[in-house]
């Protein structure tokens, strides 16, 4: 307040002064009868103040920018900013790189001296000049950015520039690689796609597998109908065989999901690959030569035998599909021994024993840019009707819900390399000797059967008729209560898993303890319902999982049901 005042005060004097410079020589202008000339020199006199007075303004203002333009020289000189190890760069309003430390010039990558923002760093989705223009002049507080490097030495170069607001009008950064970050997010972003693609395709199956019951099911009571000569009795077939195509597609979207049923059992590897071969020259024809090398000793695994040839036979078709003109297929297996836990494409294998296949072709290669979404469901390079886009969507779900590992290494026109890891089987080989037994068809008996879904109710109730049993039927397992609480006879209970209310081995629970020994059928849509818990706490109980036949509805009715004691199964002995 106080130089403000001066400067006005100074002003006042020097107007002052002019004042009575005119007026004095108006005076002397009316006594010489010499106007021009007194009025010329009264203006010369005037303006001479006015000189004197803003040549010392002009003067400081000149000399404040000089100061400024001597300290950016004297900034960019410093030898301590440019020793710093911390990278630095500062910029001017409008996006122009005044000065970079070495660290900065190092990290950024050189280049000319005189660069502009928006020749450096992109994709922050909008022009980075006008970020630096606004923190520049104050309308954004700055703070960090992610940006991408141009004409980095990578191609995903990514930096966070921390920018605050710097003298008048200029933005200095502080610069950080984050390239690893960037990395780890889209590694962390693919996962979770993954994951949630496979809830949806969890559930979607989930969906389906109660249509195609419906379908297969009241297909199968229409064929009970019509003999084969019939007009009819061809369509029937197509409508059953198209239905078992669609449920084969629900597998393979289960098998990616990791909710499907798995069964498994203790395989040597040699033994079943060999056992493939055959299958496998078919399937890739003459001009694909397939080359076998198994391990010196016995590999055991305890995976599900058919879903693990699946996985090998997805393998080689899709080889073979890289290699249109022809090439060599390789499939070997080894045994894998990790002192120490190792990672590799952001999964951690643990420390063990493992089985280590690698099928290995000399094809086409996958691209850089689609290799994160080769195992996604329905994507596919292939032309329209040539692939559904779900052969290594299994390929992952079976390997992954088997407890193993998948890895990938190909280049464009360099052929592909899959390896799967498996931990080996430890467990002593069972007895070759089995005892089955097989119970003949039940006739008669009471079924409560509970099922939301009244397409499948309908069905499997009929089917259950027609094999003389008698059927109670329930939508809820509140109802289902209702009606075992009753004094109504009921020798089994079949039931869906996820019902609305009470879930199926919760109701069921309930009901057994005034009905303990009724022996129990758990029927569900995926692997992810089966209550293993509950079968647990259920010794009597089996799980059916859908889309089922009438024939296996039957059976395994059938296998459950109390028989009287002259009813002896009949043993089989399987070697």
């Amino acid at each position: 307040m106080q130089a403000g005042g001066r400067v006005g005060s100074e002003r006042k004097i020097v107007w002052l002064a002019i004042a009575i410079c005119i007026a004095a020589f108006a005076v002397i202008a009316l006594w010489s009868q010499q106007p021009v000339a007194v009025a010329l020199a009264a203006l010369g006199s005037a303006t001479g103040l006015a000189i004197i007075w803003l040549l010392p303004h002009f003067a400081r203002q000149v000399a404040a920018r000089w100061r400024g333009l001597a300290a950016v020289l004297r900034f960019r000189k410093e030898p301590k900013f440019e020793a710093l190890p911390v990278p630095l760069i500062r910029f001017a309003s409008d996006g122009t790189v005044l000065a970079m430390n070495a660290a900065a010039r190092d990290l950024a990558g050189n280049g000319p001296k005189t660069r502009m923002a928006h020749d450096m760093f992109e994709d922050l989705g909008r022009p980075v000049a006008d970020w630096l223009r606004d923190v520049a002049e104050g309308r954004h507080p700055g703070g960090a950015e992610v940006l991408r490097l141009r004409n980095a030495r990578e191609t995903r170069h990514f930096v966070q520039i921390t920018a605050q607001r710097f003298g008048e009008a200029e933005v200095m950064g502080v610069l950080q690689d984050a390239t690893a970050l960037k990395r780890l997010e889209a590694q962390f972003t693919q996962s979770q796609k993954m994951q949630a693609v496979g809830q949806l395709a969890g559930g979607i199956a989930h969906d389906f597998n109660n249509i195609l019951t419906a379908i297969t099911g009241h297909c199968d009571l229409l064929l009970l109908r019509h003999r084969p000569d019939d007009l009819d009795h061809e369509d029937l077939q197509q409508i059953q065989q198209n239905a078992y195509r669609a449920g084969a597609l629900v597998k393979q979207l289960l098998a990616f999901s990791r909710k499907q049923t798995l069964v498994p059992e203790r395989i040597d590897l040699t033994e079943v690959l060999g056992e493939l071969a055959h299958l496998l020259n078919r399937l890739l024809g003459g001009a694909v030569h397939l080359d076998l090398n198994h391990a010196p000793v016995p590999i055991a695994l305890r995976v599900d035998k058919g879903q693990f040839e699946q996985v090998i036979v997805n393998l080689a078709v899709n080889a073979r599909d890289a290699m249109p003109t022809g090439g060599v297929l390789r499939i070997e297996s080894e045994v894998m021994e990790l002192t120490v836990a190792a990672e590799r494409d952001r999964v951690r294998v643990p420390a063990g024993s493992y089985a280590v296949i690698r099928v290995v072709d000399s094809g086409t290669g996958i691209p850089a840019d689609i290799m994160p979404q080769i195992f996604e469901p329905f994507f596919t390079t292939k032309r329209t009707g040539e692939g559904t886009g779900l052969g290594l969507a299994t390929v992952y779900g079976i390997v992954k819900q088997s407890g193993g590992f998948i890895f990938v290494d190909s280049a464009h026109g360099e052929g592909t390399e899959f390896q799967l890891w498996f931990p080996l089987c430890t467990t002593p080989a069972e007895a070759a000797q089995k005892v089955v037994t097989r119970r003949r068809a039940a006739t008669e008996g009471v079924v409560l059967l509970v099922e939301d879904e009244a397409p499948v109710r309908a069905f499997a109730a009929r089917a259950l008729r027609l094999r003389g049993l008698t059927v109670l039927e329930s939508a809820s397992g509140e109802q289902a209560l209702e009606i075992a609480a009753t004094d109504v006879k009921i020798d089994i209970f079949v039931t869906d898993v996820i019902l609305p209310g009470l879930t199926g081995p919760e109701w069921v629970e309930q009901a057994l303890q005034g009905r303990a020994g009724t022996p129990v059928v758990f029927i569900s849509g995926y692997a992810a319902d089966a209550p293993s818990e509950a079968q647990g706490r259920i010794p009597a109980s089996v799980f059916l999982s859908k889309p089922f036949s009438l024939a296996e509805l039957s059976e395994t009715v059938g296998a459950q049901m109390p028989r009287p004691p002259t009813d002896q199964p009949e043993v089989l002995s399987v070697s």
